[in-house]
C-alpha cells in the first residue's frame, strides 16, 4: 500500500506541476494586460485633461475654426491664439511620440488621430503652422507628419498667412 500511495502522489505531482505552471503563466499574462489597460486609461485621462485646459485658453472665436475646413472667416492672429495652437501641437507631438515608441495603444491613437488630422488640416492651423513649425524641428517625425497631413488637405485660405 505504501508503494501504491507513493506512486499515486508522484503521479499527482507530475500532473499538478505543469497545470500549476500553465495556470501561473495565464495569470501573469492577465495581470500584465490589466496593468497595460490601467496605464492606457491613466494616459488617456491625463491627456484629455490637458486638452481641455488648452481649449479653455483658446480665444472663443477660434474654437469652431479649429475644426472647420470650409471657414473663410478666420479669427485674427494673436499671441493667445498662437500659444493655444502651439500648446495643442505640443500635446499632439507627445501623443505621436508615445504611439510611435509603443507607449500608447494604437487603438487610442486612431481615435485621437482623426481629430488631430481635422485640426491640422483646418485653414486656421495651416495659417499658424509656418510660424510654429520651427518649434518642432527637434521632433522631425512629427513635423513631417503635420506637413503631410496639411499637404493632403491644402486649402486656399492658408495662402493668406
Amino acid at each position: 500500500m505504501t508503494t501504491e500511495l507513493h506512486t499515486t502522489i508522484a503521479f499527482l505531482l507530475n500532473v499538478a506541476t505543469p497545470i500549476s505552471v500553465i495556470t501561473g503563466f495565464f495569470k501573469l499574462i492577465s495581470t500584465i494586460n490589466r496593468y497595460r489597460r490601467q496605464t492606457t486609461l491613466q494616459i488617456v485621462m491625463k491627456y484629455t485633461e490637458r486638452y481641455e485646459r488648452i481649449l479653455d485658453q483658446f480665444p472663443e472665436d477660434a474654437l469652431t475654426a479649429r475644426f472647420d475646413a470650409q471657414t473663410r472667416d478666420l479669427p485674427p492672429q494673436s499671441q493667445q491664439l498662437r500659444l493655444g495652437v502651439l500648446k495643442y501641437l505640443n500635446l499632439c507631438s507627445e501623443e505621436y511620440y508615445l504611439t510611435k515608441h509603443g507607449y500608447l495603444d494604437e487603438s487610442v491613437w486612431h481615435i485621437w488621430e482623426a481629430d488631430l488630422k481635422r485640426i491640422i488640416a483646418s485653414p486656421l492651423l495651416q495659417r499658424e503652422w509656418p510660424v510654429l513649425r520651427t518649434e518642432f524641428q527637434a521632433h522631425e517625425d512629427f513635423l513631417h507628419y503635420v506637413e503631410r497631413v496639411q499637404a493632403q488637405y491644402k486649402t486656399p485660405n492658408s495662402a493668406h498667412a
